[in-house]
């Protein structure tokens, strides 16, 4: 009978500390999110702004105004989704 106890004893430790593990990858996958959320717009918002600040440059050294500004924001945008494209696919392969 003893013996019963102390497995029964040991098989509850176990399942405690299996629980406790679940509950805080619950916990990191919600700061994960939050992190990752972050991380996307940070890529969208710096090639945004890295291609407009390439289109005022380049308008005012060869005036053409509205030109390169346009062309280096949509290519700046392009930059933006391919990134946040490049990170998603990262970690997809991570999991």
């Amino acid at each position: 009978m003893n013996y019963k106890n102390k497995k029964l004893e040991e098989l509850n430790k176990k399942i405690d500390s299996l629980s406790t593990k679940k509950n805080n990858l619950k916990n990191n996958s919600k700061d994960m999110g939050a992190g990752f959320g972050f991380k996307i717009s940070t890529e969208i918002i710096a090639a945004l702004i890295v291609g407009v600040g390439i289109g005022l440059i380049v308008d005012n050294y060869f005036n053409t105004k509205p030109i390169g500004l346009i062309i280096f924001f949509i290519f700046g945008a392009f930059a933006g989704f391919l990134n946040v494209y490049r990170v998603m696919r990262r970690i997809e392969k991570q999991r």
